[in-house]
């Protein structure tokens, strides 16, 4: 069975270097996101920058009428699951992680760091003030806070998503990717053969979700064996009507055996009055998932001493000789 690594970290926590070590050591090929887009772009026939906007802001006003965020979701996932059936490779981004986190083969990493860490390097790396720096941050961990609830749509975002967390200001580069490829072996282990299966469910649940969406409809797809589940998750007049038309849809496609629709968690009918969908403030959400994030952080660290204490012990070692040497007579 062949295994495969998805590594996601914050910006300015040294995640390049790694997958970078990684590459230089095993000689998997590197899939990032712009590649996915890439690839999506020339199957689809759908311009790079155009899916890359509906990726990364899929709260935009014409998402709710032509749901192209949802389409370009199913062509990355697409294009995704075609690499999957390859040799290992390094996914290195997010857009996988919505796919690969229900497969056994992917060992989805994060790979964070303290603000105070993310700050420094920032500085170090490119010549800015710490409050440049804090506002790039801040820039980027809210992207990255739009792109996990539009692609979880769940209170805890990405907490329960990733197998294995690395805290970059604990441990270097290389100690990140013998613990990466530890962890993958681990898990290549513990893997069992109805991985080969759960792979090629995917990929038809991912040709029922390319199809679907290119008919304009937001809904969401599960297949097991050749059964299709199709979940309903947004407000309609008439289910049945509905399920009819999806169910011809979907059958067309080659190896569907039965389709099944039902109603999901959003799902209301509009009756006499309006029911209400009532959800977080973007501020508070954001909030809960910097805590979550920060969370994740301080239990991997709290698994590896602090890098200052080996500095700090030959400081003292140091210090120690030298006042040795000079009390000597």
């Amino acid at each position: 069975m062949t295994m495969h690594v998805c590594i996601h970290g914050d910006v300015f926590t040294q995640t390049q270097k790694i997958v970078d070590w990684i590459a230089s050591r095993t000689g998997w090929p590197i899939v990032s996101d712009h590649a996915l887009i890439e690839a999506a772009s020339q199957r689809f026939s759908i311009p790079a920058k155009r899916l890359e906007h509906l990726l990364m802001k899929p709260d935009g006003v014409l998402n709710r009428l032509t749901h192209g965020n949802e389409r370009a979701l199913a062509c990355v996932q697409s294009v995704l699951v075609d690499k999957l059936s390859e040799k290992t490779t390094i996914f290195h981004g997010s857009l996988g992680l919505p796919t690969t986190r229900t497969l056994p083969q992917v060992l989805n990493v994060l790979v964070t760091a303290g603000r105070r860490f993310r700050v420094d390097r920032a500085r170090r790396t490119k010549a800015m003030t710490e409050r440049q720096a804090r506002t790039i941050i801040q820039q980027h961990d809210r992207r990255e806070f739009q792109w996990c609830r539009s692609a979880f749509d769940e209170d805890q975002f990405d907490a329960n998503a990733y197998d294995l967390v690395i805290p970059s200001d604990r441990i270097d580069s290389e100690a990140a990717g013998r613990l990466i490829l530890e962890q993958l072996m681990r898990t290549e282990m513990k893997s069992h053969n109805k991985a080969a299966n759960r792979l090629a469910d995917l990929k038809l649940a991912s040709a029922v979700l390319v199809r679907l969406s290119e008919g304009g409809h937001h809904i969401s797809a599960d297949a097991r064996n050749g059964r299709i589940r199709l979940t309903v998750d947004r407000p309609v007049l008439l289910l049945n009507r509905l399920a009819k038309k999806l169910e011809q849809q979907v059958l067309q496609i080659e190896g569907v055996h039965q389709v099944e629709v039902k109603p999901g968690r959003y799902f209301f009918q509009t009756d006499i009055y309006r029911r209400c969908r009532f959800e977080l403030p973007a501020k508070m959400a954001f909030s809960s998932f910097t805590r979550s994030r920060q969370h994740l952080h301080d239990c991997a660290a709290a698994c590896f001493p602090s890098v200052n204490q080996p500095q700090a012990r030959q400081d003292r070692i140091s210090a120690v000789h030298h006042l040795a040497s000079t009390a000597s007579p």
